[in-house]
């Protein structure tokens, strides 16, 4: 075969494939320590949200509650002052 069939030098003059190797090894260990660094803080945001969701949907059902409780003892003692007269 002649040198026209050869494939093409595909590395920066004066480096060695295997030091082209290396490179495209530390790159790729880079990547995906920052991928593991955004996953990461992707689920902290989604605990965020739900213990947030939940520690609001919990106030909201407890000041209800007191509502509730209220509006019936309101009742009771309107009832117990009607009856007395």
């Amino acid at each position: 075969m002649t040198e026209d069939n050869a494939p093409p030098d595909t590395h920066a003059p004066g480096e060695t494939p295997a030091v082209d190797a290396a490179q495209h090894q530390r790159d790729f260990i880079k990547a995906r320590g920052r991928r593991n660094v955004m996953i990461a803080l992707s689920l902290v945001a989604f605990m965020v949200l739900i213990f947030s969701i939940t520690a609001i949907r919990l106030t909201q059902n407890v000041s209800a509650r007191q509502d509730a409780m209220a509006a019936e003892e309101e009742a009771v003692t309107g009832d117990e002052a009607t009856s007395e007269e």
